[in-house]
């Protein structure tokens, strides 16, 4: 047992480099990992397959909650078997099991044909759900789903939702739409345009559009849409809300403006004082932290009854290994409205 344990497997580590400029690619490298002996508590997962997410990205660049150190072990989230257990009864059970997970950041990655991380972030998933989407079904349907109930929570009628395209924005206008609340997407290709219509959202707007802001305007007062779903940040916040009525609540959930800065946000401070205008922030893993097991099992059997109707389904660009998964992440960063990367160890 203590060999399986300590076994040597392949996976990615975190370069760090001065130069903020490297492509995602040239800042991992492949590495052999030595998995230590399992502290109280965790579990050895033998990995199946992981997506790149956003969160991925801004961790890779350093923009992420958590600084990265360098040769620390990447990848969020995946899917995988438990193979070795040192956490209870509960880590007794989920042994033999396929689990979703999470990793633990600053400890272990996902990343990797092996991965430590902590019980009860693996949540065993639905014999229907392929190795692929249940590799995805935290990061991102998890996020759509707490978004869209905070709108409800807030009272808005309707939510608008930026970099719609993205699998949050998709998973979101798929929840709003099974829970009564229209919505307005903004996208920057209009290629998007029409997927997002057939997706059902109730309105689609491109934002290169010469009269983008006047009618997002028309859109959020005739919706009553007051809660901005907002993944781009920077000088998109002030923008959007400015369009939106008073009162209305930005919840911000992510950062894809392509720049460096380290703060990565505006707003109105005008708007704020006289509209009314609110902004707040949602992090996932916070959010998981701060919830009871009963609640987060909940968010899961939610979240994979609705992969398993159909209702939520990850568009998957590319399943790679090892060798083509440099290219791909690298895809991935400049078209990421193509579908995810998926790298099967």
């Amino acid at each position: 047992m203590r060999d399986k344990i300590t076994k040597t497997a392949q996976g990615f580590a975190l370069v760090l480099n001065d130069n903020s400029e490297l492509a995602p690619s040239q800042r991992i490298k492949l590495v052999d990992k030595t998995l230590p002996q399992l502290k109280p508590g965790q579990v050895l997962v033998k990995m199946l397959a992981a997506p790149v997410n956003p969160s991925d990205l801004v961790y890779l660049l350093g923009k992420y909650g958590l600084a990265p150190q360098d040769g620390a072990f990447v990848g969020f989230e995946g899917c995988g078997i438990v193979e070795e257990a040192n956490a209870g009864l509960y880590g007794k059970w989920l042994k033999g099991k396929r689990v979703a997970l999470s990793g633990q950041p600053g400890i272990d990655g996902v990343w990797a044909e092996y991965a430590i991380t902590k019980a009860n972030y693996c949540l065993p998933v639905r014999k229907e759900l392929s190795d692929v989407q249940a590799a995805t079904i935290i990061v991102n349907p998890c996020t759509a789903v707490c978004l869209v109930e905070r709108a409800i929570a807030l009272g808005s009628k309707a939510i608008v939702i930026n970099a719609a395209a993205s699998q949050v924005g998709k998973g979101a206008i798929r929840y709003a739409k099974l829970k009564g609340i229209k919505t307005i997407a903004t996208v920057r290709s209009k290629a998007n345009v029409e997927t997002l219509q057939a997706l059902g959202a109730d309105c689609v707007l491109l934002t290169t559009q010469d009269n983008f802001d006047e009618s997002l305007k028309y859109w959020a007062s005739k919706l009553q849409a007051k809660v901005l779903l907002d993944a781009v940040a920077a000088d998109d916040t002030p923008r959007v809300l400015k369009a939106m009525p008073n009162s209305s609540t930005a919840i911000i959930y992510g950062r894809l403006t392509e720049t460096y800065d380290a703060l990565g946000g505006l707003f109105s401070v005008a708007d704020v004082i006289f509209r009314d205008i609110r902004i707040e922030g949602f992090w996932l893993a916070k959010y998981i932290g701060d919830a009871s097991a009963l609640q987060v099992l909940a968010l899961s059997t939610k979240v994979q009854k609705l992969f398993a109707q159909g209702i939520f389904k990850t568009d998957i660009y590319a399943s790679v290994g090892f060798s083509d998964f440099p290219q791909a992440l690298d895809h991935y960063a400049q078209h990421k409205s193509d579908g995810k990367v998926i790298l099967i160890p």
